[in-house]
């Protein structure tokens, strides 16, 4: 459990702990990378990082017109980075694979248009939010334990930890400007307060999950700006009525079903 408490602590500016890597094993796909397919395609795949954002920054053309995405997530820093490259463009975005975690909170609500391959998942697992950033806080000895086994003092313990939080409340700060900025609704972002693990603005959530596969009903309900062609139907032939369900409700991946956003 500690190991689990310290691999979540670490991932703040890495995503969140209810990744989907079980989506696919496959280790190279973790490696983030952009190209410039042509001069109105622009691609995005593998693990959203800071090496990713300076590739997007430094490649990523004004000709574009289409973003391809196959991505499990990763920094929410770095997505935040790259949202800043492609917002404003109105381009369509094709989700290839997966957009998971930091894709789907900070690219897909920047789309004009959004696409989605016959095999293709959207998951969601929420942002940094103040409900995250109070469970963090309360989890400070644990986090002084597991440093103390690193051979950190209780003075280098607790300096790590107040820097680790002042990161965290940045990074929180950042996403909330940038949902603001762009009328993000805080259901998508499965926005918490402190005390609760109610979602605002989110009507009929799936419970007990870790995670959530959007269905095209909380999409459209959700990101009312974006022109989303349908997909419900390939996503019930090929993962909510088809035997991969099994594997996601063993990772507490739950079909987003009739949840909707309300504001």
């Amino acid at each position: 459990m500690k190991g689990t408490i310290v691999a979540c602590l670490a991932l703040i500016l890495l995503g969140a702990c209810a990744s989907s890597r079980a989506f696919n094993a496959d280790a190279s796909a973790a490696t983030g990378a952009c190209q410039q397919r042509s001069t109105e395609v622009f691609a995005i795949s593998g693990e959203i990082d800071r090496d990713l954002a300076e590739c997007v920054r430094q490649t990523f053309a004004d000709t574009t017109r289409v973003l391809a995405l196959d991505t499990k997530g990763g920094s929410v820093e770095a997505a935040l980075d790259i949202a800043t490259v492609i917002e404003g463009r109105d381009l369509t975005m094709r989700v290839e694979g997966e957009c998971n975690s930091a894709c789907a909170n900070y690219f897909l609500p920047l789309a004009r248009r959004i696409e989605l391959a016959p095999d293709a998942v959207v998951l969601l697992h929420g942002g940094v939010d103040p409900w995250t950033i109070d469970r963090w806080r309360s989890r400070q000895d644990e986090f002084m334990a597991i440093e103390a086994q690193r051979g950190q003092t209780p003075e280098q313990a607790q300096a790590a930890f107040e820097r680790f939080m002042s990161a965290a409340e940045a990074t929180a700060a950042r996403q909330a400007a940038f949902a603001q900025r762009h009328s993000i609704p805080p259901g998508w972002l499965l926005y918490r307060t402190p005390g609760s693990e109610v979602v605002q603005g989110l009507a009929h959530g799936p419970d007990a999950v870790v995670a959530s596969l959007v269905e095209e009903p909380m999409m459209r309900s959700c990101l009312t700006g974006v022109e989303i062609m349908p997909f419900q139907g390939a996503l019930q032939r090929h993962w909510t009525r088809s035997h991969r369900r099994i594997a996601l409700l063993w990772q507490r991946i739950g079909p987003s079903g009739r949840a909707v956003c309300t504001s």
